[in-house]
């Protein structure tokens, strides 16, 4: 089995968003169903992922305005 996931770091390197893996069975699957897979699980993740990002830049702006 194959497996997908997205890993998002900062400019340092720290993991910001980690997303559970998509394991997809290549031994009978075409393209298309790679492409239907990966589709519908983009589809569930990114809004999670857009989440994660907008409260870590939220973080990031707090912090950079107490100390500035």
């Amino acid at each position: 089995m194959a497996s997908i996931e997205v890993i998002i770091r900062d400019d340092n390197g720290n993991i910001i968003s980690q997303e559970k893996g998509k394991e997809i069975d290549l031994t009978q699957a075409s393209l298309d169903t790679i492409e239907t897979a990966v589709e519908a699980w983009r589809k569930q993740v990114l809004p999670e992922i857009e989440g994660q990002l907008l409260k870590q830049a939220q973080r990031e702006f707090t912090t950079g305005e107490k100390t500035s």
